[in-house]
Order: structure tokens, then C-alpha cells, then sequence
């Protein structure tokens, strides 16, 4: 039974994942507040996508110090993640570590927690601790813990995805529909905050549609502007559900990507050149539109500490993949 010293810890803990109406924060709060309650080697917290039925990892800790695998694999949607949130229920799961992952056969248990508000699914909370001589797998009390604080976790995550949904609308390009620079440099600078504080990383993409005045010249400048949805729906279905997406104005684009380091950012930049040079843009006229993009990568703390900075980095380092052969990918100089 938990002592009344815990259940104070746990109280504040839950009233604290109030305090904001950003999800990114609730989600570090929470981060912070349950490895001091249950003890676990690496915490991960899954968030349902509102556009489609999955879930995506949004924040992580200790990630690699587990094996990948089926069961307990920290970088994908876990097994018993996709368990806990069909069947909205604790799962409890464990497995051995493979020979050829590491020379021993080490034992981990996996605790999967569903965030649920009301009838409505968040997301989910995956905690994995190594089984050894003095750490035992994860107790029903354990459960109970997570569970108290994953249900005004799902609540306080509930309220602010409606809250940003709500003033999302005064913050996105007519256009597009998608977030405006304003919007931009504002989420930017509070990720930057953020990343400061947790010691993690944020990259900036800032790219360039390559020679697309021939497309308002050969079409017109409505099926330019049909072209210019078109390649957002490209960005948007080419990134994760926790990247931010703005239109920065004209052809351009911005993509803040939160807990990415510069070379899993050039990776993701990479990806969305190689979707634009494929797809088949139509215009709003049936034609046969084919595109390609240059892009600059800079990531903080490696190339700036200011929102500012960081594009403008970013921007100089499209502005030289222009220059040299276009549709590429080049990174800021540190």
C-alpha cells in the first residue's frame, strides 16, 4: 500500500500536468515526474493521431538503453503498446534480449498504460525495466501508479489538443493550412526553451520549391496556387505527427522537428525531397506537374540557440542548394 507521502507526490504531480495547455509540455512534465514514482530503465509516451488512426512516439527517455525488439522497442508503436490501446487496458509483457543484439540474455518487462479520457483514447505510457538478481519485473502497484497519473495525463493532454486545435484557426495560412510564421517563430522559440532544458535537440528545414514560377507561367496562377496545397499535403503526409509544418510564404516551407538531432533531420528533409520529386502534382487542372525542392538544415544546440538564427541558418544552407545543383539537401555550417 502506498504511504500518504506518495500519494501527496502523486497529487501535485497530477495537478502540475494542468498547468499548461501545450501538449509538448504536459508530456515532459509527466517525463519528469514518473521516474521518480516507479522505477524503470526507459519511459516512452504514444499519442493518437487526430488525421489517423495510429499512434506515433511524441517524447522518450533512455530509449537506447533497451533492446529492439517486438516487445519493448522504444523508436516504433511496441506490441504491447498496440495491445494496451486495443483492448484499453494495463498490459504486462516482457521478453528476452536476442543473442545477436548483445552477448547476454538479458530479461526486460514492459508495463503499457492506455490514456484514456472518458471514452476517448489519448494515447499510451510504456515503461521498460531490466529483470535481474535485484530488479523484479512491474507490480500491480506499479500499474496503479502509472494509472493514476496516465488518467489526469490523458485529461490534461485532452484539454490542451482541443485548446490548440481551437486557436489553431488564427494561426494557419489561408492557403495551405498551414501554420503561419507567426505561429512558427512562436512554437519555435518555446521548443527552443524546452530543449534547453531537457538537454535535447530541435532541427529547422527550410525549403524551396526549385523553379516553380513555370508552373503559374504554363498553368496560371490558380492552378499555382491548387500546386502549392498540393505540396503541403506532401510535406504534411511525409513528416511525424509531433513535426510542426508552416508555409513561410511564396514556395517556401519550415519544418520545426522537436527531439530530432541534425542528421536524423537531414534524413527527414531527405525524405520529403525524394516524395516531392515523385509525386504527380495535378493544379486543380489534370495536368502533369513535376516538382522538386532544395532544403537547409540547422539544428540547435549544433548551429544557433535562437529561433532567428536557427532559420536563418537554415535558409542560407538551402540558399547553397540552390546554388549548386538544386534539388538537394545541404546542412548549415556550425
Amino acid at each position: 500500500m502506498q504511504d500518504e507521502s506518495v500519494k501527496i507526490s502523486i497529487f501535485e504531480a497530477a495537478m502540475r500536468l494542468h498547468e499548461s495547455l501545450d501538449p509538448g509540455e504536459v508530456v515532459a512534465r509527466v517525463l519528469e515526474v514518473l521516474p521518480r514514482l516507479v522505477e524503470a530503465e526507459s519511459w516512452a509516451v504514444f499519442l493518437k493521431s487526430e488525421q489517423a488512426d495510429h499512434l506515433e512516439l511524441v517524447r522518450a527517455i533512455n530509449a537506447t538503453a533497451v533492446p529492439v525488439g517486438p516487445f519493448v522497442r522504444m523508436d516504433a508503436v511496441s506490441i504491447p503498446v498496440v495491445r494496451a490501446v486495443s483492448e484499453q487496458r494495463t498490459i504486462f509483457a516482457g521478453c528476452s534480449q536476442s543473442a545477436d543484439q548483445s552477448a547476454g540474455d538479458d530479461e526486460f518487462a514492459t508495463l503499457c498504460v492506455p490514456l484514456l479520457a472518458g471514452p476517448r483514447l489519448i494515447g499510451a505510457v510504456q515503461a521498460t525495466r531490466r529483470i535481474d538478481a535485484t530488479a523484479q519485473a512491474f507490480t500491480e502497484e506499479d500499474a496503479r501508479t502509472i494509472e493514476l497519473i496516465g488518467g489526469s495525463l490523458a485529461k490534461a493532454l485532452a484539454n490542451a489538443i482541443d485548446y490548440h486545435n481551437a486557436t489553431r484557426q488564427t494561426l494557419i495560412d489561408d492557403l495551405t493550412r498551414l501554420y503561419n510564421v507567426r505561429y512558427l517563430y512562436q512554437t519555435l522559440d518555446n521548443e527552443i526553451r524546452r530543449a534547453r532544458r531537457y538537454g535535447s535537440s530541435v532541427s529547422v528545414v527550410f525549403m524551396d520549391l526549385d523553379g516553380f514560377k513555370m508552373v503559374n507561367d504554363a498553368y496560371g496562377h490558380r492552378a499555382g496556387s491548387v500546386t502549392l496545397t498540393e505540396v503541403a499535403e506532401v510535406i504534411t503526409m511525409s513528416v511525424r505527427e509531433s513535426d510542426f509544418v508552416a508555409r513561410y510564404g511564396g514556395d517556401e516551407f519550415v519544418l520545426m522537428l522537436p527531439e530530432t538531432p541534425a542528421r536524423s533531420a537531414l534524413q527527414m528533409a531527405e525524405r520529403v525531397r525524394t516524395h516531392i520529386a515523385s509525386h504527380r502534382f495535378t493544379g486543380g487542372v489534370s495536368a502533369d506537374i513535376y516538382l522538386t525542392a532544395s532544403f537547409g538544415v540547422a539544428s540547435f544546440p549544433e548551429h544557433a540557440t535562437e529561433a532567428e538564427k536557427l532559420i536563418e541558418l537554415a535558409d542560407a544552407a538551402m540558399y547553397e542548394a540552390k546554388q549548386r545543383k538544386k534539388n538537394n539537401v545541404r546542412l548549415a555550417a556550425s
